[in-house]
């Protein structure tokens, strides 16, 4: 129990399947989700992700769930910047395509996942990696959408959690003398 005055935290650590069905989904097809203010309306490139999350009260926990609008379809990028002074980019790492996952109607899901590393300017060595990552799940079934000509595709949403990377480093950097 904390002191008089402390919020107290809850854990909120959704798997894929709850992430998808109980929050994406539903926002797509304009209803709340599950467990209301889990999930921040906000863009992950608009800043560096320890700037995001002090901006939302979330630094101290350490991750964050964002909705954001989905990027501009075409082309796959490979980095999404932070804005001018920012510091760094998100940059594309590995893909999960081809996911299902199944509402207890029966309902068939298919939704895909995008990883991202952050990696910071630094002036003397060009970049480097920070150790955040970001998961970006983007539902590609149009019918889970509301209908198919609601809205334009810059408004469908994706989910992206925000954390700090939990894989070890395999191998050490060497030193220079």
């Amino acid at each position: 129990m904390g002191k008089a005055g402390e919020e107290e935290e809850i854990e909120f650590e959704p798997t894929e399947d709850e992430l998808v069905l109980h929050f994406l989904r539903p926002q797509l097809r304009g209803f709340a989700p599950r467990v209301a203010g889990a999930v921040v309306e906000a863009d992950p490139c608009a800043a560096t992700p320890w700037e995001l999350l002090a901006r939302h009260g979330l630094l101290r926990r350490g991750h964050g769930y964002f909705f954001a609008a989905r990027r501009r379809r075409g082309k796959r990028a490979q980095a999404r910047r932070t804005p001018e002074g920012g510091g760094g980019a998100w940059m594309h790492s590995s893909n999960r395509e081809d996911r299902r996952s199944v509402t207890e109607l029966g309902v068939v899901a298919r939704w895909s996942m995008t990883r991202y590393c952050f990696y910071a300017r630094d002036w003397a060595q060009g970049r480097r990696s920070t150790g955040w990552v970001m998961s970006e799940y983007e539902i590609t079934d149009p019918r889970c959408y509301r209908r198919a000509d609601d809205g334009e595709e810059d408004h469908y949403w994706v989910l992206c959690h925000v954390r700090r990377s939990v894989r070890k480093s395999l191998k050490p950097r060497s030193r220079r003398p």
